[in-house]
């Protein structure tokens, strides 16, 4: 009778296996296999030799050892291994010359390693960028401005001047690519300074300045009682670009808060007011090479605070209201500093604005809400003719007249509104930073 060839096979097997125990040792099959791993424990000792990690190559043990996992998610996991295995081994050097690697999870594991290098891998990437193709220049770019992201607003050295400087190379690939990621990192920082900014308290935004006797609606930095006092903050002040009219209000201005001013890279007009004044602060806009206008309100300018007032390089105007200087030395700072209006009231405000529509006619154009003016009864349209008795022809007659008398003063006016004749007095005010 012939048996199945399945069973034959099996009770073959089992005769073996009887016979080998009977004699004490256990002898292998007469033809053997190599390990599945061999291939794959010699690819991966080659990979390491050549590549400094086999974990992102090989597959120890597995059943076609050596070849990649099709699977991304399991090669990601490979790569975090082998990313913890020779994280203290590799050197930023190593990793910049992944940048070019052609397996693409290598090179966005060299992105990673090089950018939590942060500025100890800039010298690294800017050797990388010579020597890279398109894709190598656009990741060392890439990392270079995500490290510049992290950098202290002040910071003049590392990724952002880096990346400044390769923009600057003439024209080529890699300062176009250069450029066009410095601008988009500069309107980030912009960003960002008016976040930081307004959290500390800072106005950043369009409101109603005045300057002189004239107001405007314009862009503004105001730093004043609402400011939470971090000077730190300050620093952002580097980045605001296009705000050309700053304001400080109040006693926390200190010679560190005018340094951060001074550093604003628009900055063309300064009004200060009712703030506690010392010669360091003036010194510290020295640095500035242009600034076009500086006005002073309702502060005590001594001798050595308009010594240093004179050796800031100003352009336009210095405007003194409410600062106790004597009109002696109003007229040694004009011989000291030719070629700028200087402009010397002694405080009161009456917050009208006035247009001279003939030679000798002043009609009032504006009145700011709440002032003198408005108090006592002006409007716009009527014709101011007489204050204090002095006759007045052009707004120019006005400020004169109001320039001689100080906040608290009690004046009287006439004006004509229509055909009818009116008398009113007022009380001068301090001008205010609407």
């Amino acid at each position: 009778m012939l048996l199945p060839r399945t069973n034959l096979g099996l009770i073959l097997a089992l005769l073996w296996i009887l016979g080998a125990g009977s004699s004490g040792t256990a002898q292998p099959p007469s033809q053997t296999t190599p390990p599945a791993n061999a291939a794959a424990a010699e690819d991966g000792a080659e990979n390491a030799s050549a590549e400094d990690t086999s974990a992102e190559d090989t597959v120890a043990g597995g059943p076609s050892g050596g070849t990649e996992l099709p699977n991304s998610e399991s090669q990601a996991k490979k790569d975090s291994q082998a990313d913890s295995q020779a994280k203290d081994q590799r050197t930023l050097a190593d990793w910049a010359e992944q940048l070019s690697h052609p397996r693409f999870l290598r090179r966005e594991s060299a992105e990673r390693h090089l950018i939590d290098g942060g500025e100890k891998a800039v010298p690294v990437l800017i050797e990388a960028l010579g020597s890279g193709d398109l894709e190598t220049t656009q990741r060392v770019i890439s990392v270079l401005a995500r490290i510049a992201q992290s950098e202290p607003p002040l910071h003049t050295e590392g990724a952002f001047a880096a990346l400044s400087d390769i923009a600057r190379r003439g024209v080529s690939t890699k300062s176009s690519v250069a450029k066009s990621t410095l601008q988009d990192l500069i309107l980030q920082r912009q960003h960002e300074a008016r976040v930081q900014l307004t959290a500390a308290g800072v106005f950043v935004d369009i409101d109603t300045v005045a300057l002189g006797a004239r107001s405007q609606d314009r862009p503004i930095v105001r730093i004043d009682e609402n400011w939470n006092g971090d000077v730190q903050t300050l620093d952002w002040l580097r980045w605001l670009a296009e705000y050309d009219f700053a304001v400080l209000k109040g006693k926390s201005i200190t010679p560190e808060v005018f340094e951060a001013i001074a550093r604003m890279p628009d900055l063309e007009t300064l009004v200060v007011i009712e703030s506690e004044l010392s010669a360091a602060s003036i010194e510290a806009l020295q640095q500035r090479t242009r600034l076009d206008a500086i006005e002073f309100r309702y502060i005590r300018l001594n001798e050595d605070i308009l010594t240093a007032l004179a050796e800031v390089r100003l352009r336009s105007a210095i405007y003194l209201m409410g600062t106790g200087v004597s009109t002696d030395r109003v007229e040694q700072l004009r011989a000291e500093l030719p070629g700028l209006e200087i402009t010397h009231r002694q405080g009161g405000f009456l917050g009208v604005v006035c247009r001279s529509v003939f030679d000798n006619v002043c009609e009032v154009s504006q009145i700011l809400e709440d002032s003198a003016a408005d108090k006592a009864g002006l409007r716009p349209g009527d014709i101011v003719t007489r204050i204090d008795g002095k006759t007045i022809a052009r707004f120019e007659d006005l400020q004169n007249q109001i320039n001689t008398r100080i906040p608290g003063d009690e004046i009287s006016i006439q004006f004509r509104r229509g055909d009818e004749m009116i008398d009113t007095t007022a009380t001068l005010g301090k001008q205010r930073n609407q």
